[in-house]
C-alpha cells in the first residue's frame, strides 16, 4: 500500500468539485480552515463551475481532478462536497503520476467512488469531512480528527456501546463508505472484495427496503462473508416507505451478517452526520468492541 506523506504547514493542497456544485457558500469557511492550518490552498480551474446538478461538465471536472493527481507539489486533494458525478470520471483518469507523488484524497459520500478506486490501486485515502461541511455545528471534534490524521497520522475515536454490537477486537485495513456508492461499484474493478478488511458503511436518505436490497446484493456478491470487522456509521434519514420491511437498519444489517463471527460496531461517528470523524482507508486500524464502548485507533 502506498501511503502519502503526512501534511506539514506550507504544503500546497487543491480544492476541487468532482461531483455536484456547492449550494451554499459554506465552502469559503472550509478554505479558511485549511489556510488556518498553514496550508497553501490552490483552487481547481473549474471548482465553481455549474452544469445542471454537476460542478461543470465531465471534461471540466476530470481536468481539475487530473491536474491534482499529476502535480507533484500538491500534497492533498479536497473535494468541496459530494452529491453525484465522481464515478463518471474513474475510467478516464490516469493515476501513473499519482503513484510516484502520492497525495491524500479526503472526502465521503460521492467521494466514496474515487476513494475505493484508489484502494484498488494500492493507494491510501481518508474518509472524512470536506470543506463544504468543515464548519457545521456539531462537527468540531470531527474536524479536529481530520487535522490529527492529516498532520500526525493518528486515529482515535470512541462510540457508546450499542445493543446491536457484536463484541471483539481486530486490527486490519479499513475500506468502504456510502452504501449506495459501494453497490453502484459492484462488478467493476474499482471495488474489490473486502475480504480481511474492516468494512465501513454509512447511508443517507434511503428507504429501509432499499437498504435491505443493497445489503442483499453485497451479501450475494460475497462482500459480507469474510470481513475482519464491520463499522456502521450514520444511516441518516433512512425510514420505512409504503413498502414496509418491519425492521430497523441495525436489524437488517445483523440479519445479513448472520453466520459470520467478525466484530460489528453500530452508531460509529462517521457518515452524513455532523460528527463525521476521519477514518484512514488502506492503512491498518485497531477496532475494539466491548460492553462499554467502541474504540477505533491507529497510527500511520
Amino acid at each position: 500500500m502506498t501511503i502519502p506523506p503526512l501534511l506539514v504547514p506550507g504544503d500546497e493542497v487543491l480544492v476541487i468539485s468532482p461531483s455536484s456544485h456547492p449550494t451554499t457558500d459554506r465552502w469559503i469557511q472550509g478554505i479558511e480552515v485549511l489556510e488556518a492550518w498553514g496550508l497553501r490552498v490552490q483552487r481547481g480551474k473549474n471548482y465553481l463551475a455549474v452544469n445542471e446538478g454537476f460542478a461543470g461538465t465531465d471534461a471540466e471536472r476530470l481536468a481539475d481532478l487530473q491536474s491534482g493527481l499529476d502535480d507533484p507539489n500538491i500534497k492533498a486533494i479536497f473535494p468541496m462536497r459530494g452529491g453525484y458525478g465522481a464515478s463518471r470520471l474513474l475510467d478516464a483518469l490516469n493515476f501513473s503520476k499519482m503513484k510516484h507523488s502520492p497525495k491524500w484524497l479526503v472526502g465521503f459520500s460521492d467521494i466514496t467512488a474515487p476513494l475505493v478506486h484508489l484502494d484498488s490501486l494500492g493507494i491510501a485515502g481518508i474518509h472524512g469531512p470536506m470543506p463544504h461541511n468543515f464548519c457545521i455545528e456539531g462537527g468540531e471534534l470531527a474536524l479536529e480528527s481530520l487535522h490529527r490524521l492529516l498532520f500526525h497520522g493518528a486515529t482515535n475515536l470512541e462510540a457508546a456501546a450499542s445493543s446491536h454490537n457484536r463484541p471483539g477486537e481486530v486490527s486490519a485495513k479499513a475500506i468502504g463508505g456510502n452504501l449506495s456508492l459501494l453497490v453502484h461499484l459492484l462488478g467493476s474493478s474499482s471495488f474489490e472484495n473486502p475480504t480481511g478488511k474492516i468494512l465501513c458503511l454509512e447511508e443517507v436518505g434511503e428507504r429501509l427496503y432499499h437498504v435491505d436490497r443493497m445489503l442483499v446484493q453485497l451479501k450475494r456478491a460475497g462482500y459480507l462473508q469474510n470481513l475482519a470487522g464491520l463499522l456502521v456509521g450514520g444511516f441518516t434519514d433512512c425510514h420505512e416507505a409504503s413498502l414496509t420491511i418491519g425492521k430497523s437498519y441495525q436489524e437488517i444489517i445483523r440479519e445479513h451478517t448472520e453466520g459470520t463471527s467478525y466484530p460489528i460496531a453500530f452508531d460509529v461517528p462517521f457518515g452524513h452526520i455532523s460528527n463525521n470523524f476521519a477514518l484512514p482507508f488502506g492503512t491498518k486500524i485497531n477496532l475494539s468492541i466491548n460492553s462499554q464502548k467502541v474504540q477505533v485507533t491507529g497510527q500511520i
